[in-house]
This record gives C-alpha cells, structure tokens and sequence, in this order.
C-alpha cells in the first residue's frame, strides 16, 4: 500500500461535483475520488480548521468507537470495482485485535483528517488511476492547494477516457 501525503478538494467543473485529491506519500501523484456534496462539506470546513458548535455524524462515529474502547488505527482504500472506490476504517480493540470496518473512502477521509489517522491506498489503484501531477512545483500544501485548484479536470477526463478504451481494445 501506499501512504498518502496531503488531502485537498477540488470541483469538476463540468458536473460541478466535489472531487478528492490524495497526494501520495513522496511522489507527484494524486489519486481522484469524486464525492457526494454533502460529505465535501464537511471536509471543506475540517480542511478550513473550522470548529463546530455540535458533533457531526463523524465526531459520532468517533465518540462511540472510544466509548467502546477501540482505537481507530488507519484508513484503507484497498478496491475499485465498477467505477467506485471502497474503503476500509481499521481499528484496534481493546484485545489489539485489528477490526476492519467497510466504508465509503469520504467517509473515511474525514475520520481521517479529525482523528490524525493515516490514510493508504493499494498500490493497483494508484498504478491505475493515479495521475502523475507534474502541475506539483513543491511540496507545500499551500502551492499544492493552488495547483489542485487550477487543474483542468478535462484533461483528466480525456486521460481516464483513452486509459478505459485503451483496456477496452485489450479486452478484444
């Protein structure tokens, strides 16, 4: 598996969607996940460091695996299968027994970002769907946020399109 270094957002500008950026750990690659708004917005306020006045359904999920003395350990993204990525929140109970928990990788992303939680991907998935960002001048997150945002998503688009015909042409 490979670790990820830096988590930023961007929008599609054509389907006006949330997307994902995970910068992997010591590379110019970022790995794309489209997400739902709902869940962009609240990682949108965690990436902004904002506070809020009551627990989100993630400050739940946290409190409730603390109550139940486990300890989330890490964040997997270990599966992509028909155009959607899967994930996995690992914990320890209080045997040290890794627990391994099916999630949705936003979901994930942000118990990540509010617990400090490391996040890693299978290396296939990054081989397949991991862009080599050579727009990714340093490895400030301040100039990566910048970069992130002026990517043209169509040229990503285009990338997937001929990676996906590309296969398709293998498969005859």
């Amino acid at each position: 598996m490979k670790k990820v270094s830096n988590v930023t957002m961007g929008i599609d500008k054509v389907s006006n969607s949330p997307i994902v950026f995970l910068k992997v750990e010591d590379t110019n690659v970022v790995v794309p996940i489209w997400i739902g708004p709902c869940e962009a917005g609240v990682l949108a306020l965690i990436l902004r460091n904002e506070d809020f006045e009551r627990p989100l359904t993630h400050d739940l999920i946290g409190n409730i695996i603390e109550q139940l003395n486990a300890k989330p350990i890490k964040i997997e993204i270990d599966q992509f299968k028909q155009d959607i990525y899967y994930a996995k929140l690992v914990l320890k109970d209080s045997d040290s027994k890794d627990i391994y928990i099916d999630a949705r990788p936003s979901d994930c992303i942000i118990l990540s970002l509010k617990n400090n939680l490391p996040i890693y991907i299978e290396e296939k998935i990054v081989t397949e769907h991991g862009i080599e960002a050579s727009f990714i001048n340093t490895e400030e997150e301040s100039e990566f946020r910048q970069d992130i945002e002026n990517f043209d998503i169509d040229e990503l688009r285009r990338k997937f399109e001929n990676k996906n015909k590309d296969e398709d042409e293998d498969d005859e």
